[in-house]
């Protein structure tokens, strides 16, 4: 009754629009147009973002808070600043901000967002950025869960396909709660509640990468995060990144957000952020052109290699850059411009400790040659930026040009023209004369691709017909000169002919770096013990309980413990010890004091898990670890420990929801199934943890003390070149005490420690978790970041190795303390 009522009001309001007002048609029509809350604020249009009645090019470079200490953002700024950006972007990572997991989906106590507004404090108001925030829910970002906290996975439904991200009602209620935390903590720093001159956030993320997901109902979820930031108070401009739901989109909410896009492309695939740019141009005319990711280097994996190998070099660098200004964007975004560290395991499953993603800024703090091709180009977007950002053309018909040149034309409302051109060949240089013909724009019918971690393409757009306009301008010629893989500008004032052009050739500034004086620290000793198990705080381990119901979301190494009675008969039949995890984490295990033979996984290191199901979800009956113990148990009480070594919370796929622990384990007489389960203790923490091992004042005058290798030069990266050894037990602690000298108040330098062990675990500097080893490799240096060092004479510095026995052991064979080379800087 009541839908005929309304139903009959309804046709009433439409008679009478339509007498008043025409016909209704037009006033039902959803309205895409865009709305700005503030738009003497900020607004944005086809071209640019406008900010305080500005065009502003937006030139941006990504800094995560949460990869450095606190007490080195300042230098990291600076050097930012001083490269000429205008804003700096970060991820916010959920899972770093509410650690432990709410009691309803109303309880806000848990979260912490102190160092956040720290950070934002710092860019806004002591170096003058603008900053982007990007709360997820899911990052990516080679971090831990994708962002997701891993308690999160208590509430799915722990079956089927991915949850996470999907536009499940309970999925949805749970990101609301996050998006409903982080933005009544930030509303306060939009630029649009500080006064007028005053720096503050410009632009916050909806998800990321949405198009890579391949879930239904895609824009429910989108809408409700969209309600969520504007029911708190967000009123600055929205957007997402390779999400084609909001990219054009016609819906009166989702058409108030815009689409940008990510480039990841090979070394001599620079062309297509040109072509990609125009694309997205053409298909959301009324937003801006923004890379969110810029390419700024590569992540690395255990295993594999390092990011320092990675082929995106400065050239690189400069061309992604240049190309995608060519191609019409007005905002570009440095993903990496300062990397950083995985510090306490933080990152994602698999990754290295290092985050140094090769990135302008190294880890250590260190300027690279991207760096200063950055600061080139930095000066190159503040001198014409204003000119760009309504410029129009693009990607050209190059007439008498060698094959691998590649250009096109830009033209400022003024007239000023900039022709663009790069040599994609990386091992030669050309030059030549060649005639720019803007009246024929460039036309692609290429698939547009990214590369992804293992070197694959990855299709972002299927070929098509594209072009990029019409310029009507006639033609010109012109000299050029480019190295290898270069990339130049030709900048001809209006009115000029080509020939009095200037070109800005971005040639990166060579740094006068000091020469380091200070000689590498060969550690001759250092004390060892082993855990005190049996000294741990062991609780019992109720029925089912991952370590999310015992209050563990991180990523520590934990203890289990059983202890069983068998007879003669049952010692004969039941040689296997076998785990059922909650997911694919390891374990070693010990029977009566002696470690077990381990049948699987038979590599139990950080990446054995792709191997085995990385993309399944684990299953109920699914035993994922298991040692065979014959000749281990003994008629009457036996005891058995187990060491849990979390490898950290993928970042993607079925295996981010999945909890960790153990979720029952026993004897057998099969691999398949558990015919004795046994009942179980844990202790959350290693005894060593408890009892302060790593803290800098613990006294371990009773360890016994080892000397180490003096004689082999250790090896600086690599896979399998730890020291092999046998296992003797579950887990080792090691510490060894060093001196640096007094700081020169006139050089900076960063320093390293060199590692040659065996064992997988942590290391702590001065009672700083600095992050994982992994014997496997490749990394072998790990950063010491000098605000945790202590400097001068009688001033110990303390590095702690808590580690887990692999099949090699724990073995600490070599030491070395030393500067990083060629990164001084002066003061």
């Amino acid at each position: 009754m009541r839908k005929n009522i309304f139903t009959a009001l309804l046709l009433l309001c439409i008679a009478v629009d339509a007498c008043l007002a025409g016909p209704l048609s037009l006033s039902l029509k959803s309205d895409t147009t865009k709305h700005f809350s503030h738009p003497d604020r900020i607004r944005y249009d086809g071209s640019c973002m406008t900010i305080e009645g500005k065009d502003v090019f937006i030139y941006s470079a990504a800094f995560h808070y949460f990869r450095c200490p606190q007490e080195l953002w300042r230098d990291r700024f600076r050097k930012i600043k001083e490269a000429g950006f205008n804003t700096v972007e970060t991820y916010i990572p959920w899972n770093w901000h509410e650690r432990s997991m709410p009691s309803s989906i109303d309880d806000y106590s848990h979260l912490d967002f102190k160092d956040l507004k720290a950070w934002l404090k710092m860019a806004q108001e002591e170096f003058g950025l603008y900053t982007i925030v990007r709360p997820g829910p899911f990052l990516c970002a080679e971090w831990s869960g994708g962002g997701y906290p891993r308690w999160l996975a208590k509430f799915g439904p722990g079956k089927g396909g991915l949850w996470l991200r999907s536009a499940d009602p309970e999925h949805i209620k749970w990101s609301v709660h996050w998006y409903n935390a982080v933005s009544k903590a930030l509303a306060s720093e939009q630029i649009t509640r500080k006064k007028k001159g005053q720096k503050g956030i410009v632009l916050f993320q909806i998800e990321n990468e949405y198009d890579a997901h391949g879930t239904k109902d895609k824009e429910t979820f989108l809408k409700a995060l969209y309600h969520a930031y504007k029911n708190n108070g967000i009123d600055v401009p929205l957007f997402t990144c390779l999400t084609s739901q909001t990219r054009a989109s016609k819906d009166p909410e989702l058409s108030q957000v815009f689409d940008c896009d990510n480039y990841y492309v090979g070394l001599t695939d620079a062309p297509s952020c040109a072509r990609r740019m125009v694309d997205l141009r053409r298909t959301q005319s009324d937003a801006p052109g923004f890379v969110t990711e810029l390419q700024g280097g590569w992540f690395s994996l255990v295993t594999g290699t390092l990011s320092e190998e990675h082929p995106s070099d400065a050239r690189h660098f400069r061309a992604l850059g240049l190309m995608s200004i060519l191609g019409g964007g007005t905002g570009i975004n440095y993903y990496m411009f300062f990397g950083g560290t995985h510090f306490a395991g933080w990152g994602a499953r698999g990754m290295t400790t290092s985050y140094d993603y090769n990135a302008a800024i190294r880890e250590s703090g260190a300027t690279s040659p991207k760096y200063f091709v950055a600061k080139a180009l930095g000066k190159f977007i503040n001198e014409y930026g204003a000119k760009l950002v309504r410029s129009v053309g693009g990607p050209c018909q190059l007439q008498n040009a060698p094959e691998k040149l590649f250009g096109g034309m830009r033209i400022a409302p003024d007239g000023t023209k900039f022709v663009f051109l790069h040599n994609t060949d990386p091992d030669k240089p050309m030059k030549g004369r060649v005639t720019v013909v803007p009246g024929k724009m460039a036309i692609s019918t290429e698939p547009m691709y990214n590369i992804d971690q293992n070197g694959k393409k990855v299709l972002i757009k299927a070929a098509e017909g594209m072009t990029s306009g019409t310029l009507e301008t006639a033609p010109f010629s012109i000299d050029f000169n480019l190295p290898d893989l270069g990339a130049q500008v030709l900048v001809i004032p209006p009115g000029a002919k080509p020939e009095q052009g200037k070109w800005c050739r971005m040639e990166a500034e060579q740094p006068n770096r000091p020469a380091i004086t200070a000689p590498p620290i060969r550690i001759t000793s250092a004390v060892r013990s082993d855990d005190p198990l049996k000294e741990a705080k062991w609780k019992p381990l109720p029925q089912d309980a991952s370590l999310t119901d015992l209050g563990i979301n991180d990523f520590r190494y934990s203890l289990y413990r059983s202890e069983v009675v068998l007879s003669a008969a049952d010692i004969v039949k039941e040689n296997r010890l076998i785990f059922n995890m909650f997911t694919r984490d390891i374990v070693s295990a010990s029977v009566n004091g002696k470690p077990a033979k381990r049948l699987f996984p038979a590599q139990a290191d950080a990446q054995t898990w792709v191997t085995r199901g990385a993309y399944d979800r684990i299953r109920p009956n699914e035993y994922d670890n298991r040692f065979d113990v014959t000749g281990l148990l003994k008629e009457g009480e036996n005891e058995i420990t187990v060491v849990y070594e979390n490898l950290g919370h993928a970042h993607g796929y079925v295996p981010m929801e999945e909890l960790a622990g153990i979720r029952q384990a026993g004897l057998s007489t099969s691999d398949t199934i558990l015919t004795h389960p046994l009942t179980w203790e844990c202790a959350t923490d290693m005894a060593g943890i408890t009892q302060g091992f790593t803290q800098l004042s613990f006294s371990a005058s009773k360890w016994e003390k080892v000397a180490l290798n003096q004689l082999n030069e250790i090896p600086r990266k690599g896979n399998g070149v730890q020291p092999h050894d046998k296992q003797t037990g579950l887990f080792t602690w090691y510490r060894i005490e060093f001196d640096l000298p007094e700081k020169d108040p006139k050089i900076w330098m960063p320093w390293l420690a060199r590692i040659n062990t065996s064992g997988n675990g942590y290391m702590w500097l001065n009672g700083h978790n600095i992050g994982r080893h992994w014997e496997a490799g490749p990394q072998r240096e790990f950063y010491l970041p000098e605000c945790w060092l202590n400097f001068g004479k009688k001033k110990k510095n303390v590095l702690v190795f808590g580690l887990r026995q692999t099949e090699n052991g724990a073995l600490l064979n070599a030491v070395e303390i030393r500067p990083y080379p060629e990164s001084a800087e002066l003061r």
